[in-house]
């Protein structure tokens, strides 16, 4: 008959070498291991017929290895016997809750381990047999077999066992339960504290409320005060700025028009309708310009921009404008940092200039369109009536770090990495010019 199995879960290798020659003794194999993930590891290409486990032990602890034993359905009909010095009728009922069969104390006497290996199916009880030549003889004898009188003293064992065992787990609940009396007494004095102070506060708390209430209410009145004051200022200031920009573009429309009056005079000719078109171009181009700055990380020519141009293009076809919109994008020398992909991007604008780790574009060196460009705007390149109908053609112009020309010099010595990235994004832009064919 094959022999029977036992895997041994101790931390302590005198524990369990221990047990183990005491399973021996009764013709067990037995299989050593000195944690639950040892011995959860084990199980997976060794099959044993009972498990020792101990209770606590370094990482995972034996109720927490008995819990994955009885979940895996490979290992949970092996019976497991929790072997610990920790006593007491809550323990005792965790364990059994988990799937043990039993707990065992460390120093298990050998009747009792034999008896619960009994109960298992694990051993026999080894009672002497009569002898061959008294049954021949068929003569009766009044000696009893030794085994009756093992198993007489296994069962008086068992029973001393079990009398200390219900002794200890009552002795363990009225500890446990004098324990919980006490606590709960303690916790309802503790909640009545918390009561009372939770009242002072609130009481405290609705004074101070009322009197920051008060005063809230007065810096408010004085807030709304102040911020009409400034709002009339500001409309004010706002006013007068109109008025003096109203009055620079009329003195300089007048000075456009008496240069281009004299110009004309000079040539023997007039030309005022030229005089306000051109006037109403410039304006125009200098708009587009000043709106021309693309922020880090966009893309030039996209859907924004096709509607800008659109719009620029309808009024030069409505000024009889003929030739050519150039249009160039130049790049802007930023700032930057890579970040954990290695991919550059804006340095924090608080941090030191010195901080950059890079000064200019990801695009430096690239002269291509299509990186520069959406599907939509390649789209309104290849087939807008306004481009195949009005007479006027649209030239980009990329340009890459080495003949960007800023539009604003950059400070000499920046502090911040934000002072430096805010003329990179002025000078990182689309320049507007116009390429008349013939406009006299």
């Amino acid at each position: 008959m094959a022999l029977k199995r036992a895997l041994v879960v101790d931390d302590s290798r005198v524990a369990r070498i221990t047990l183990k020659k005491q399973l021996e003794s009764y013709d067990l194999k037995v299989e050593l291991a000195e944690s639950g993930e040892e011995a959860l590891e084990l199980l997976k290409t060794h099959m044993v017929d009972v498990i020792f486990m101990d209770h606590i032990m370094p990482g995972m602890d034996g109720l927490e290895a008995v819990s994955l034993i009885k979940s895996n359905p490979s290992t949970a009909t092996i019976p497991v016997m929790m072997y610990t010095s920790k006593e007491g009728e809550v323990y005792v009922s965790e364990a059994r809750a988990l799937g043990a069969v039993g707990v065992l104390p460390k120093r298990v006497e050998p009747g009792v381990l034999f008896g619960m290996l009994e109960k298992l199916g694990l051993v026999k009880d080894r009672r002497a047999k009569p002898r061959d030549d008294d049954s021949d003889t068929g003569e009766e004898t009044d000696d009893k077999p030794v085994g009756i009188e093992i198993s007489a003293v296994v069962s008086r064992i068992l029973e001393d066992q079990h009398s200390e065992l219900r002794t200890d787990i009552l002795t363990s609940y009225r500890s446990f339960a004098k324990q919980v009396a006490n606590e709960v007494h303690e916790q309802l004095l503790e909640d009545q504290r918390v009561d009372k102070v939770e009242r002072e506060l609130a009481g405290r708390q609705r004074r101070n409320w009322q009197i920051t209430s008060a005063v809230l209410g007065l810096l408010l009145a004085v807030v709304v005060m102040q911020l009409l004051h400034t709002r009339g200022e500001r409309n004010d200031a706002e006013r007068e700025l109109a008025e003096a920009r109203a009055a620079l573009d009329q003195e300089r429309e007048a000075a456009y028009a008496r240069d281009q009056s004299q110009a004309a005079n000079a040539s023997g000719g007039t030309a005022p309708e030229f005089a306000e078109n051109r006037l109403f171009l410039d304006t125009l181009i200098r708009d587009m310009n000043a709106a021309g700055a693309v922020p880090f990380g966009e893309i030039p020519f996209d859907e924004v921009r096709v509607d800008q141009i659109s719009w620029l293009m309808l009024r030069l076809a409505d000024a009889g404008f003929t030739g050519t919109v150039r249009i160039e994008s130049h790049l802007g020398a930023f700032c930057l940092v890579s970040d954990t992909s290695g991919v550059y991007q804006l340095q924090d604008p608080d941090a030191p200039f010195s901080s950059c780790s890079f000064i200019g574009h990801p695009l430096d060196g690239s002269r291509s369109l299509n990186d520069r460009q959406t599907s939509h705007f390649e789209f309104f390149r290849a087939a807008s009536p306004l481009l195949a109908e009005s007479g006027i053609e649209l030239d980009v112009v990329i340009r890459d770090r080495s003949d960007s020309v800023p539009r604003v010099p950059y400070p000499d010595n920046p502090e911040t990495a934000g002072d430096w990235n805010r003329v990179a994004t002025i000078n990182n832009r689309l320049e507007f010019s116009l390429l008349p064919d013939d406009f006299l």
